[in-house]
């Protein structure tokens, strides 16, 4: 089977060189709004359950490719852009302070504009989606140009209440990712943070861990940024997008940063300088393993993508969680699924589907399911140029050392140039945490021209002499 399908490689765009309860919310003014009010749908105020296919697929197939981005005039990525706010030096400092150690923050260079804006990207069907993201640009009074960063959350349930980005609109912790992109931008980084497909959207769920969907996110999110720029569609903004895109992401977004990576045909345009992972989750079958109590999401998202014939809930869970399994899966977001579902697999998982998962034996016993699992296991790229750095913590037991380590062995056999740190005591939700001024540091090095020496010699010489 080929690798998941995106959409086929577009004529090159014109890119010219160039806790969050405490971030104030400010009444949105100077608003340009690029179409018309009240056009996209509002989010579903009820759940609608999605029941498995009525004709679901026979085998894994790749979805059909959507036409290219040619077909539209430069300027038709961007939906809409909003200011939201600026936020002052000493606000990022306080924020950062709640967010990360005493010995891993760096004093803000910039205050930061924030910006919420809709682009769209297309699906699996070719057809195009409004996606909502959260974009933060450095503050300075005469023009300069700055990278950009572009990056993924980490899980945070499949429903359209479990967006990332609104986790403080209802209260939640899911990740402080506008705090944590915040501290980037305040270091001289353009940031913005998409959300997956799925989220804002009433007719469907987030189809979970999905790479060919994240990639295009990521790439078009990228080309909408530029566009924003490009056409100045920003008011009195004097930051401009240098040629230089990195990706990055913690967890699931890290598999969106590599899958973006992968997929970099469709937007031969972009200016990949590197990609950063934080915990990341590169290998899904992995994830059925180590963390049990996000399989649900999974299978759901699987079920839904691909088709009944290629996974089922019956074959994966035991009995007593089937009744309510597809309201369960499709609404509850991760802090409720990791209280709710239990972390020992034999008490979620069918024994037949436990032993086939635990020896190795899916292939033998849903063979077209761990064809999609292996379809999604990113970072298969032949592209060696574009370095990649991989941060983790030794106590990660969500995606543990050890398929951190298959990872960097999969990418070095490819001949990357990887860089990699592993964190005595950090756990996976303290990575990016303990990570901060590593990764500022990696990304500024690239940007003035230091290569980073691969460290794949010395993985293979410490690990498996």
């Amino acid at each position: 089977m080929a690798r998941y399908a995106t959409p086929s490689p577009a004529a090159p765009a014109v890119v010219q060189p160039t806790n969050m309860a405490a971030l104030p919310n400010a009444v949105i003014t100077n608003a340009t709004v690029l179409s018309t009010p009240g056009a996209e749908p509002p989010p579903a105020p009820a759940v609608a359950l999605i029941e498995p296919p009525s004709t679901p697929s026979t085998i894994v197939s790749e979805p059909p490719v959507p036409a290219a981005l040619a077909e539209l005039t430069i300027g038709s990525l961007v939906k809409e852009v909003e200011f939201g706010t600026t936020i002052s030096v000493d606000t990022i400092n306080q924020l950062q302070a709640k967010f990360y150690p005493d010995n891993n923050q760096l004093p803000p260079q910039f205050a930061v504009d924030r910006f919420k804006l809709r682009f769209k990207s297309r699906n699996e069907l070719g057809h195009w989606v409004s996606i909502r993201a959260e974009m933060f640009v450095p503050k300075v009074d005469a023009p300069a140009e700055f990278p950009l960063f572009v990056y993924g959350a980490g899980t945070t349930g499949i429903n359209n209440l479990c967006a990332p980005l609104d986790e403080d609109t209802h209260g939640r912790n899911w990740g402080q990712y506008q705090v944590h992109l915040l501290s980037y931008a305040a270091q001289g980084f353009i940031t913005i943070l998409p959300h997956w497909q799925g989220y804002d959207d009433p007719t469907r769920k987030h189809n979970y861990f999905i790479a060919g969907l994240e990639a295009s996110t990521m790439l078009d999110a990228t080309r909408a940024v530029y566009e924003l720029f490009n056409k100045n569609l920003l008011t009195n903004v004097l930051a401009r997008p240098a040629q230089a895109v990195f990706y990055g992401g913690y967890s699931q977004g890290g598999h969106g940063a590599f899958a973006a990576l992968d997929a970099a045909s469709y937007a031969p345009e972009l200016p990949i300088k590197g990609v950063v992972g934080h915990a990341t989750a590169p290998d899904v079958e992995a994830i059925l393993r180590e963390r049990p109590p996000l399989a649900p999401y999974i299978v759901y998202a699987y079920l839904n993508y691909y088709g009944g014939d290629v996974i089922n809930p019956e074959a994966v869970f035991l009995p007593n969680w089937l009744p309510t399994f597809y309201a369960d899966a499709s609404t509850k977001c991760v802090d409720e699924a990791y209280s709710y579902y239990p972390a020992d697999p034999k008490l979620l998982y069918r024994p037949e589907f436990f032993e086939a998962l635990y020896t190795g034996q899916l292939a033998a016993t849903v063979p077209a399911f761990k064809e999609a699992l292996e379809i999604n296991y990113v970072g298969d790229s032949p592209d060696t140029s574009v370095p990649v750095v991989l941060f983790h913590g030794e106590a990660d037991t969500i995606v543990t050392p050890e398929t951190h380590d298959r990872f960097v062995t999969r990418l070095c056999n490819l001949g990357k140039n990887v860089s990699y740190k592993l964190y005595p005591e950090v756990n996976h939700f303290q990575t990016r945490q303990a990570s901060f001024i590593d990764s500022v540091t990696w990304m500024r090095n690239i940007l003035n021209g230091q290569l980073p020496e691969s460290q794949c010699s010395a993985f293979f010489n410490s690990k498996f002499e």
